[in-house]
């Protein structure tokens, strides 16, 4: 995601910004720091991650935390959250209930889960979102707040592998019709042909359409609509081993 953010602000300046899901912090803060973002305001739902977040930010001045979850609608629920390992996954709990893999979640909390138009949240030119599968509940809470921003930064999956997850495609199409246009993205291809838990993953910058030609527009809407087919997936994943995509480029003249 960093690398995305960096990418959004070689385009047009970021004062401020929301991460939603922002666990413990442990390489935000001091990036977000160096960046001289002037106003950062955190949302991470679970206690233990959330306390340990405000000890990194407590003496910065103009950044904030709040300890909730962000949502379609106001409510009361639960979060799993996944346990920690050799490298700690604690970073995959989520709302959503997880699939078999190899991550445990032993554990639940009850949270507090707010739509963001129901906080008294000034307008923001930047949202992170991370919140491993939750990314379409969290935008619709925006409603016609989403407006707001200048982009998001939002986590994919070509997979379900959270129950009831957002898949890449119906993401991208509900941004789209949210007059938001992809940049960029960043992707690791896990698995080439899909199972329930793993496909591709990874990040995508997203543009406010007010700010981009109607061409682009177009252009975002074709690309990035085929970017995830399989043929751009078998690329991509055998390009780490072989760099078969720089072969194919140029027995194709691309």
């Amino acid at each position: 995601m960093n690398k995305l953010l960096i990418q959004a602000l070689n385009k047009y300046d970021i004062d401020s910004l929301l991460h939603v899901g922002a666990h413990k912090g442990r390489k935000e803060v001091d990036f977000y720091q160096n960046l001289n973002i002037k106003n950062v305001l955190f949302i991470e739902p679970i206690k233990i991650f959330a306390d340990e977040l405000y000890e990194k930010i407590k003496n910065i001045e103009n950044f904030s935390l709040l300890q909730i979850a962000l949502g379609s609608k106001d409510e009361i629920g639960e979060i799993f959250i996944a346990d920690v390992g050799e490298t700690d996954s604690s970073g995959s709990s989520s709302i959503l209930e997880p699939r078999k893999s190899n991550i445990t979640f032993s554990n639940k909390e009850t949270i507090e889960i707010k739509k963001y138009t129901s906080l008294d949240i000034k307008k923001m030119d930047c949202a992170i979102i991370d919140t491993q599968g939750y990314e379409l509940e969290v935008l619709k809470g925006f409603e016609e707040k989403i407006n707001d921003f200048k982009f998001l930064i939002v986590e994919f999956s070509t997979v379900e592998g959270y129950i009831g997850r957002v898949v890449y495609k119906d993401l991208n199409k509900y941004l789209n019709n949210k007059n938001f246009y992809m940049v960029s993205q960043w992707k690791i291809v896990a698995r080439l042909f899909k199972s329930n838990i793993l496909g591709s993953y990874g990040d995508a910058l997203y543009v406010n359409g007010n700010l981009v030609s109607t061409f682009y527009k177009i252009y975002s809407k074709i690309k990035y609509r085929f970017l995830n087919n399989f043929f751009s997936e078998f690329l991509n994943y055998f390009s780490k081993i072989h760099n078969y995509k720089k072969i194919v480029k140029k027995i194709l003249k691309i």
